[in-house]
């Protein structure tokens, strides 16, 4: 069951060393797992990842024990059982999940796990407000945080309706992320979290698709602007709503463009994000670990809401920079202990997500594209990687040769041969 023995023995001796602090689970060990980690190595505290997928980058990390588990959205009934069965074991545990999907899971079962375990989740019906994108935009705009142009639709003619009032262009999305996520809903809609339509007839064709997994969606104004409009408070909320450790930061680039997650963040000093974000909190009764995302509206200056993510993301790391260790926060708010006040300014650093942006420069090169040299400048300056650290290389050594490596080989072959291909078609014509 275990991924690295020699490594488990030492941070078993380690756990035993400190039966004092509860130990963590960290479910999946991607971009978002692989930091809970790291941000916890320098403590006393066992850290065990779970993952389902015995190839990913992260289960070859040194900082924590990793263990092959079920995964949450296909087998969720498999991971309860795994989770229990390794209770006695861990004691009581906090779990802290990393994906829209594990956030589901531990609240379908919570009064299975609560007697076990220390879920890091909010409650049921505040943690449903936020994973509602339309409650979420309601109770943001009734506590005065202004919010794209929303409605919810669930069929084609509310669509249209609905166009009329939001405007062109618009978007359309899931009214919870992971009704997308589930079963082969992903490949149906292309990988997309977002579709963009400049008219009518772009929106139905665009909609056409959506229905064949879901009929209802989200309808939503499209804020103009570039990637780096899109701002980001980041932090853990105590009682009374309260920061005990945030930062702020700004997406510089983010794959895939319109509508993906950031592969290049960075921190600075954003103080007007503080007081809407206590605000939409206070509003929510949240507490927790949150990231809240807003975009700047060029056409008037206004933060507009995006969204907000009640757990751990990918780059949350980045707020080590600043001396704001979210995971460390969470981990004294849950366990009752005091992480000390954390009011230091935010400093400038940026978190690269390697693997992403490596293939976004190298996809350009075949577009024609002048990526590049906004990567290099986008990375300039002081920095972390979402996989490789110099004390923890062994996920980025081992993603760059057993997977990074031979996909970019196989597309770059692919690329060529549609080239030769093209070329010679052209040539029989000619």
């Amino acid at each position: 069951m275990t991924v690295a023995t020699a490594k488990n023995l030492r941070q078993n001796a380690t756990g035993r060393a400190s039966a004092a602090l509860p130990s963590v689970i960290v479910l999946n060990l991607f971009h978002s797992g692989l930091g809970i980690a790291r941000q916890l190595a320098e403590t006393s505290v066992r850290v065990v990842g779970l993952s389902s997928n015995s190839g990913i980058y992260g289960n070859f990390t040194r900082l924590c024990e990793v263990r092959r588990a079920p995964d949450s959205q296909e087998h969720p009934h498999d991971l309860v059982r795994f989770l229990l069965s390794m209770a006695s074991e861990v004691g009581k545990a906090i779990i802290f999940p990393t994906r829209d999907a594990d956030l589901v899971f531990l609240d379908r079962f919570r009064a299975e796990l609560d007697p076990l375990y220390c879920l890091a989740i909010p409650e049921h019906h505040v943690l449903n407000r936020v994973m509602d994108k339309a409650a979420l935009a309601k109770i943001a705009t009734d506590a005065g945080i202004p919010c794209p142009r929303t409605a919810v639709v669930s069929d084609l003619s509310e669509l249209i309706a609905e166009s009329q009032n939001v405007g062109f262009p618009c978007i359309v999305k899931p009214v919870k992320s992971v009704h997308w996520r589930e079963g082969n809903h992903w490949k149906t809609i292309g990988g997309r979290k977002a579709f963009r339509a400049e008219n009518e007839i772009e929106l139905e064709r665009q909609y056409a698709r959506i229905a064949q997994v879901r009929s209802e969606a989200l309808l939503q104004e499209w804020i103009p602007g570039k990637t780096e409009d899109l701002v980001v408070w980041g932090g853990c909320v105590g009682r009374g709503q309260e920061p005990e450790a945030w930062f702020t930061a700004r997406k510089l680039i983010q794959s895939p463009g319109e509508f993906g997650t950031g592969s290049v963040v960075a921190s600075e000093p954003l103080p007007d994000l503080v007081e809407p974000s206590m605000r939409l909190c206070f509003a929510l009764g949240y507490e927790g670990i949150a990231e809240i995302e807003y975009k700047r509206d060029p056409r008037d200056g206004t933060l507009k809401l995006i969204e907000m993510n009640p757990r751990h993301w990918d780059w949350h790391e980045l707020g080590g920079s600043s001396q704001a260790n979210i995971t460390w926060a969470a981990y004294c708010r849950l366990t009752g202990r005091s992480a000390g006040p954390v009011r230091l300014p935010v400093r400038k650093a940026k978190w690269v997500a390697e693997d992403v942006l490596l293939r976004q420069v190298l996809a350009s090169f075949w577009e024609h594209e002048r990526v590049a040299s906004k990567a290099w400048r986008a990375i300039a300056g002081e920095r972390i990687y979402g996989m490789f650290a110099w004390n923890d290389p062994m996920p980025c050594i081992r993603y760059s040769l057993s997977t990074l490596v031979p996909a970019l080989t196989a597309a770059g072959v692919r690329k060529i041969r549609q080239r030769l291909s093209s070329n010679g078609n052209n040539t029989r014509i000619n």
